[in-house]
């Protein structure tokens, strides 16, 4: 459907096709000032490929992986066996792991919400009124908890490790 809109000497057409462009380049403006200010922190590579992955839904938790059809044995989240294990889960919603969120909003003497999207919780991890400078830290602990939370559940899926929210906290403090 398209309609041709009068406006004095010129005039526009309008379709839904144009419309969803239009909501599209917008949606593709605030991803690429989101990917620009996470990009810019400063951290180790694969802790961004981690995040990178983490914020895309990539990251091989149990949910994705039967998702793409691979066998998993229990789809529960091996740090807390209640819930499934999904991105969301395992990052933001297991009681570990919001336990050790818990511990570095303390660190930081900040307060925040849990909330369970990777962009939206990374957003709210910033301080409006602070300094970029400042802010390109908080990203750096934000990233360093997001990876050293992967590689605990790793460590206690694969080799047997103990579920421990302090030492996730206490290896995330000595990577930033």
């Amino acid at each position: 459907m398209s309609v041709v809109l009068e406006e004095g000497c010129r005039s526009a057409e309008f379709s839904v096709k144009s419309a969803y462009g239009l909501l599209r380049g917008e949606e593709a403006k605030d991803c690429f000032r989101m990917y620009n200010s996470f990009w810019r922190i400063n951290a180790l590579p694969s802790a961004h490929i981690t995040v990178w992955r983490v914020i895309e839904n990539k990251i091989a938790t149990k949910v994705n992986l039967e998702r793409r059809e691979v066998h998993v044995e229990s789809n529960l989240c091996c740090l807390h066996r209640v819930s499934e294990e999904s991105t969301s889960h395992l990052f933001f919603g297991c009681i570990v792991v919001w336990l050790a969120w818990n511990l570095c909003y303390t660190w930081l003497e900040v307060s925040s919400v849990n909330i369970l999207s990777p962009w939206s919780h990374y957003e709210l991890f910033k301080i409006l009124d602070e300094t970029i400078s400042v802010n390109l830290i908080l990203g750096n602990v934000w990233i360093a908890l997001i990876s050293e939370i992967w590689r605990h559940r790793n460590n206690c899926l694969f080799n047997g490790g103990v579920v421990d929210y302090s030492e996730v906290f206490s290896l995330t403090q000595i990577k930033v």
